[in-house]
């Protein structure tokens, strides 16, 4: 038998390099079922426990089968998503017709005395010309501003989105329950991309990333809930209304997710709406001690979140130093914007995995991955 002969380093290059940009291409064209697919493994690596929790149930004798079990996992996540829209879209909708029907002129002119304040004070620094009109400027702003927003046009945009994400959440669930009731399904198909050889390391990474991901997953599902609980508590505490105290914490805890700029946008929405919803009121006595007390509110979550839920979150789950963290999240801003940010932890998570699997040899790898 006459041997075949080796591949040169630059065909090997070539070789990799093609297949590279295949998959990419790949990866693009049907860019939406792969979102699919992560999205139904990043379900069904929250949804095991209570899958195996399920199983141990007793009929009898018998135990209730995996599959009726991931059947009614999958039930049970969707239900609790269609009453969490059920209860909270109504009053998001509700206080957005508060800024519909705000009286911008009225506001603006209750402001008069502050902004010329203020103009005072900027024109004292030569920060702004002396005859510049500063409450002109900000009345055209902030109408110009409010206009461009259709509030009667948010709920048929929310409507049309709902309706198109019908067809992702069958997909969604549909592939989540398949993988719920055969746990190594994904990894059997994943390992059929790549040699014999390596096919242990593929099931190590795949099994560390499944456990990695459903810690930090599970935790920020409970960090949206402690800031939830606590912002509405402070909120109510300071005046504002049960209901729209609900509003903004749950506006602020879904922002909250976005590291560093989440809980900033968070905040100012919240002082934003907690003065749409108590208009009228006077600026001097009412307005601004409302708007320190909701600020204050905030940063008391803020300031429990950052010492309490994101050590036990970030830190603990993805076993990642904080700092290391932060360049990750500030490099991934710079590459994706808030996408990247949001995706930035999961994604190195899964880097460092397949690193400490695949390229342990090397000396970064070891200490990027010692704590793996």
């Amino acid at each position: 038998m006459v041997a075949r002969p080796s591949l040169t380093n630059v065909q090997r290059l070539i070789i990799l390099g093609v297949t590279l940009l295949v998959a990419g291409f790949s990866i693009w064209f049907f860019s939406s079922i792969v979102v699919y697919i992560i999205v139904a493994f990043v379900i069904s690596m929250i949804g095991e426990p209570l899958v195996n929790l399920l199983q141990k149930i007793h009929l009898g004798k018998r135990h209730l089968p995996r599959g009726l079990c991931s059947l009614i996992t999958v039930l049970l996540f969707w239900g609790l998503a269609f009453t969490f829209f059920y209860i909270f879209l109504p009053l998001v909708v509700n206080e957005i017709k508060y800024f519909s029907n705000l009286d911008l002129n009225s506001l603006i002119a209750n402001l008069e005395a502050p902004i010329g304040k203020l103009r005072d004070f900027l024109a004292g620094f030569n920060l702004v010309p002396v005859d510049f009109d500063l409450l002109a400027w900000t009345r055209n702003t902030v109408v110009t501003a409010i206009g461009q927003v259709e509030f009667s046009g948010f709920v048929s945009n929310v409507a049309g989105i709902l309706g198109d994400a019908f067809i992702a959440i069958l997909a969604i669930s549909f592939i989540s329950y398949y993988f719920m009731r055969e746990s190594d399904l994904f990894a059997d198909a994943l390992v059929l991309f790549f040699p014999e050889d390596k096919e242990q390391n593929v099931r190590n990474a795949i099994h560390s990333i499944s456990i990695l991901l459903k810690r930090y997953f599970i935790g920020v599902m409970l960090q949206i809930t402690g800031i939830i609980i606590l912002n509405t508590a402070g909120l109510s505490i300071v005046g504002l209304q049960f209901n729209h105290a609900v509003t903004i914490a749950l506006i602020s805890g879904v922002l909250n997710v976005i590291p560093y700029v989440g809980p900033f946008l968070g905040t100012l929405i919240g002082m934003l709406v907690g003065v749409a919803v108590s208009m009228p009121m006077d600026v001097a006595t009412e307005m601004i001690p409302l708007l320190i007390y909701i600020f204050i509110a905030m940063e008391i979550t803020q300031l429990i979140d950052n010492v309490v839920f994101q050590p036990q979150i970030f830190s603990r789950s993805v076993k990642s130093h904080p700092l290391e963290i932060f360049i990750v999240i500030l490099l991934a801003a710079t590459i994706g914007g808030v996408v990247g940010m949001l995706i930035a932890i999961p994604a190195y998570t899964v880097i460092r995995v397949i690193a400490k699997e695949f390229f342990n040899q090397n000396k970064l790898v070891q200490k990027i991955t010692e704590g793996l």
